[in-house]
C-alpha cells in the first residue's frame, strides 16, 4: 500500500512539473520569438530597446566610449544608490571612465562630463552610446529620423522645460540645428505622427528611411553594385550582385543627400557600405512568417512529447544530488580547528594592514585555504578551478562568491604589480572567501 502511494505521489509530481515546464516553454517562445525572428531573419515583429542593437551600453562596452544621459540621471560617489552627489541634465555627453561594477544585479559605470569635470557612478540603464544613429554636423535639415527611445521633448537645449513626449520609433524630421550644449549636439525635432515639436539631443534619434530597416534586417541587391569601405564611396571592398542576400549591420548614414547602409553579404561575408537605392527587402517576409509559425508549432508539439522524459531525468538527477549533498554535509567539520582560526586571523590582519603587498598575500592565502576546504569535502581536481567546476550551487550556496574571489586571485597572481588593488577591493574579496568559509563552518 505504501509503495502504491509513493508511485502515485511521484506521478502527480511529475505531471505538475510537466505542466510548469510547458507553461515556461510557451512563455519563452512568446517572449523570445519576435527577437529571434528580427535578429536572424530580418522579420521586424517588434523593436529592440533602442532600435539599434549597439546603442545599449553593456558589460562589453569599452572604457572611454562616449555615452549620453538622454533622460538625465543622478550620479553617486559609489556604485550604488546610497550617496547621491549630483545629477547630469538631460542630453549630457559623458565618457565611460571605470566599470562596470555590479551591485545587487545592477551594473554601474563611473563617468565624467568633459566640460564641467563632474564625475560619479551612474546606472547603466540611464546611458546610451553616442553616434550610433548616423547623424552628424553635416546632416541636412529636413532629414527623416526616428526616435531611439521614449523621451521628453524640450523647449530648448538650455531650456529644459518639457513640451511633450515622443515614443520609441516615432518618425519625424530635423528642422533646426545643430546646437552644442553640455558636450552634445541638439536638433529641433518635428514629429510626423503627433503635433509635438521640440529639441532633442542627437543621441536620442537616428537617421531613417521609408524602408524601415534596422540592424539585422535581411535585404538583397536590387542590381549589381560595388561595396565601399566607407559611406559615400572610397575604396571598393566587395561586390553585391542582384538578388544576393545581405544583412544590415549599421546605418543609415547620410552623404550628399543619399542614405547609405553598412551590410554583410550572406554568401561571402563581405562587409562595407552601399547606397540605399541599391538594396531592397529580401521579399519573402510573409512566406517566412508562415514557415516559422509552422515550425514553431511542430517544435512545440515535439518538445512537449519529450518534455516528460526531460522532467523525469531532472527529478532523478535532483534525487542523486540530494544524496550527494547529504554526503558532503556529513564530511563538513563540525568544530573549527584552532589552526584554521589562526590562519584566518592572519589573513584579516594582513588585509587591514597599510601595506599593499599584505593585501595581496591575504587574498593568495585565502585561495589556498579555499582549495584545502574543497579538497577536504571531497571535490577532485588538479587545481582549485577544476574543483569549483565540479561543484554545483545545490551543494555550495556561495559558489558564485568562490568563483569571483578565485578569478581575482588569478589576476593578482598573473599580473603581479601591474594589477591595481585597493584596500577596499581587497576587503571585498576577502569577504567573498569568508562567505564560503562560514557556509562550511571553516572559520
Amino acid at each position: 500500500m505504501a509503495a502504491g502511494e509513493n508511485t502515485t505521489s511521484n506521478t502527480a509530481f511529475e505531471d505538475l512539473m510537466f505542466t510548469l515546464f510547458a507553461i515556461l516553454l510557451v512563455g519563452q517562445m512568446a517572449q523570445r520569438g519576435p527577437e529571434l525572428l528580427s535578429k536572424h531573419l530580418g522579420i521586424q515583429v517588434g523593436d529592440s530597446q533602442y532600435l539599434v542593437d549597439n546603442a545599449s551600453v553593456d558589460e562589453n562596452t569599452a572604457l572611454l566610449t562616449k555615452v549620453n544621459a538622454v533622460l538625465g540621471t543622478p550620479y553617486y560617489a559609489e556604485p550604488s544608490g546610497a550617496n547621491e552627489i549630483g545629477s547630469f541634465s538631460p542630453g549630457t555627453s559623458l565618457v565611460l571612465m571605470e566599470g562596470p561594477e555590479t551591485v545587487e544585479k545592477e551594473r554601474w559605470w563611473n563617468v565624467i562630463e568633459s566640460e564641467s569635470g563632474k564625475n560619479g557612478w551612474v546606472r547603466e540603464s540611464t546611458l546610451i552610446v553616442e553616434g550610433v544613429g548616423g547623424i552628424g554636423p553635416a546632416t541636412k535639415l529636413g532629414s527623416k529620423v526616428r526616435t531611439l527611445l521614449d523621451t521628453d521633448v524640450w523647449k530648448g537645449p538650455d531650456e529644459l522645460v518639457s513640451v511633450g513626449k515622443v515614443a520609441q520609433g516615432e518618425w519625424g524630421i530635423l528642422t533646426k540645428g545643430p546646437q552644442t550644449v553640455r558636450g552634445s549636439r541638439w536638433w529641433l525635432f518635428e514629429s510626423d505622427e503627433t503635433d509635438v515639436t521640440g529639441w532633442l539631443p542627437e543621441a536620442a534619434v537616428m537617421l531613417a528611411s521609408d524602408r524601415g530597416w534596422k540592424e539585422r534586417s535581411l535585404v538583397k541587391g536590387a542590381q549589381i553594385t560595388d561595396i565601399f569601405e566607407r559611406a559615400g564611396g572610397g575604396r571598393v571592398v566587395g561586390l553585391l550582385t542582384a538578388e544576393e542576400k545581405a544583412i544590415i549591420l549599421g546605418g543609415p548614414v547620410e552623404v550628399g543627400g543619399a542614405l547609405w547602409w553598412f551590410i554583410e553579404t550572406e554568401e561571402d561575408g563581405e562587409q562595407g557600405w552601399v547606397p540605399e537605392n541599391a538594396l531592397e527587402d529580401a521579399g519573402f517576409k510573409g512566406l517566412i512568417k508562415g514557415v516559422i509559425a509552422t515550425v514553431m508549432l511542430i517544435g512545440t508539439i515535439i518538445t512537449l512529447v519529450f518534455l516528460g522524459g526531460i522532467v523525469y531525468v531532472t527529478i532523478r538527477t535532483n534525487q542523486v544530488r540530494a544524496r550527494e549533498t547529504q554526503r558532503i554535509q556529513a564530511a563538513i567539520p563540525k568544530v573549527t580547528e584552532p589552526y584554521r582560526n589562526e590562519r584566518w586571523e592572519k589573513v584579516l590582519k594582513n588585509v587591514s594592514s597599510e601595506n599593499p603587498s599584505d593585501w595581496r598575500f591575504a587574498i593568495l592565502e585565502s585561495d589556498v585555504m579555499l582549495d584545502e576546504l574543497f579538497t577536504r569535502v571531497g571535490y577532485q581536481g588538479v587545481s582549485l578551478g577544476e574543483k569549483l567546476k565540479a561543484a554545483t550551487r545545490g551543494d555550495v550556496k556561495n559558489l558564485d562568491a568562490a568563483w569571483e574571489a578565485h578569478k581575482i586571485r588569478n589576476q593578482i597572481a598573473h599580473e603581479g604589480g601591474d594589477y591595481i588593488l585597493t584596500q577596499r577591493e581587497a576587503k571585498r574579496v576577502i569577504e567573498l572567501y569568508a562567505q564560503v568559509f562560514r557556509e562550511f563552518q571553516y572559520i
